[in-house]
């Protein structure tokens, strides 16, 4: 009865108002309100946000057949592209997407649809060629033989534009465009520095899996620039110059690639590092690496990786960073093996505001043979004079707390010497057998009875990623 009314209700509503709630709606469920009644027929072929999704409109059990299957099965998705479109009764559209897993004989449709989405004002336009079904090394085969699509200038004036396994040529590009959002995923860049030279009004930048980027320096031309992210990309430069005042977010995952910022950015709210399964570098890594903390040293929050942790204790002065920072959230991926101590203590010791700590652990691997050149069991036993531990650290957050040897060393030592310290919050990992979750309880009971802690520590508590445990 309700459904019946609630039905009534909005037939009673105009269509303009209708087409506003149909646009707010995925497309493929917009696309069945077709069947509703005889008036929401076409109403969705006035949507403002259109999505052709392959997987959506493609059952999966014909993906999962030969290729000959599947292919049936893409041109019978591509035919229903070109026919909804063709049939679009609307103004304009928002946003445009399409995921298509081969474009290899549909050139002259996506072409057209690309025209399409252009002559409707579209303002976010996404382009996925990729294919799920392949691996990261065979999908890297596959998009580096990719159709390069000849895009009419007026793309580039869009507000944005992500194009995946999407060849593309940014030569093309004759006059300012006025894009604010850019996304690379999949491609093979080249000399993409002239591409963002003429982006003047762009905001957001980022470029994953990607190789062969030709990026020497991102300019104060681009000084709009506030979001800037480097996901798995091989570059064809060995070091790249950002002269980026107004940068809010940058985030680097990948091998390493050295980057100098400038000017140091006094609005950046957050930075991630991460060089992954970096093990070896030369000797100036460690000094470069701290060159780039400095670059981001008025960073609000920090994320660093073992890899940076473990070289930065070799650079020239392995006590603490050149200039302090002003970081008030510092999170460390660590293994909490003692070839990362030296370098935990630094970035401690370099961020004298800092507010909260958080170690986030990682899967364990083996402690490595070389002598580190102190004791392990005692390093975590020296009185800590860092000037956070004095003033300001109020949170220490250890994410996968498995009760280990050395992460209770740590903690022991910060809640000893942390004089303004008022939360300790461990978080279990997920899934953690439960006879392991009463063990970790119980080294934490044990760590509350020993431990010397200033009187402003309100709790000690284990939290179980399901339900808060105290």
């Amino acid at each position: 009865m309700d459904s019946r009314r609630n039905r009534v209700r909005l037939s009673s509503l105009p269509d303009t108002v209708l087409v506003r709630i149909i646009s707010n709606l995925p497309f493929k469920l917009a696309v069945k309100t077709s069947v509703l009644a005889k008036r929401w027929k076409n109403l969705h072929r006035e949507t403002t946000n259109v999505a052709f999704v392959e997987s959506d409109f493609v059952k999966k059990r014909s993906v999962s057949y030969d290729e000959e299957t599947r292919n049936k099965a893409r041109v019978s998705f591509v035919r229903f592209m070109v026919n909804w479109v063709s049939k679009f009764s609307g103004e304009g559209v928002q946003n445009f997407k399409i995921i298509l897993s081969k474009t290899v004989g549909f050139e002259a449709e996506i072409t057209s649809l690309i025209q399409f989405a252009v002559s409707k004002q579209v303002k976010n336009l996404v382009l996925d060629f990729s294919d799920p079904y392949l691996s990261p090394r065979k999908q890297a085969e596959a998009a580096s033989g990719a159709s390069v699509f000849h895009f009419p200038e007026c793309v580039y004036n869009l507000e944005s534009l992500k194009l995946v396994a999407c060849g593309f040529d940014p030569s093309r590009l004759a006059h300012p465009g006025s894009l604010k959002s850019l996304c690379f995923d999949w491609i093979q860049l080249g000399n993409i520095t002239a591409l963002l030279s003429r982006s003047p009004l762009l905001e957001s930048l980022t470029i994953k899996n990607c190789w062969n980027v030709g990026l020497e320096a991102i300019t104060e031309y681009n000084s709009r620039l506030r979001e800037l992210v480097f996901q798995n990309s091989g570059f064809a430069t060995k070091n790249s110059t950002l002269d980026l005042p107004n940068i809010k977010f940058f985030k680097y995952t990948g091998e390493v690639h050295y980057f100098q910022f400038l000017k140091v950015s006094k609005i950046m709210e957050e930075a991630i590092l991460d060089f992954g399964a970096e093990t070896e570098h030369d000797e100036a890594a460690g000094t470069a690496l701290c060159g780039l903390l400095y670059g981001l040293s008025s960073v609000k929050k920090l994320t660093v990786c073992p890899f940076l942790i473990k070289m930065i204790k070799d650079s020239e002065d392995p006590v603490q960073l050149r200039a302090p920072m002003e970081t008030r959230h510092l999170v460390i991926k660590t293994n909490l093996v003692p070839d990362e101590f030296i370098g935990i203590t630094l970035m401690i010791n370099s961020c004298p505001v800092l507010e909260t700590l958080t170690f986030q652990m990682l899967s364990p691997i083996p402690e490595p043979t070389t002598n580190p050149g102190f004791d392990p069991e005692t390093y975590w036993t020296y009185v800590l004079s860092h000037e956070c531990l004095k003033k300001t650290l109020k949170v220490v957050e250890v994410r996968n707390f498995t009760g280990g040897t050395y992460q209770l060393h740590i903690l022991r030592v910060l809640i000893r010497w942390g004089l303004v310290l008022e939360k300790v919050d461990l978080y279990l990992p997920w899934r953690l057998p439960e006879v392991y979750k009463n063990m970790a309880r119980s080294i934490v009971r044990n760590l509350r009875d020993t431990s010397e802690a200033s009187s402003d520590l309100l709790w000690i508590r284990v939290l179980d990623p399901a339900r808060p445990s105290y």
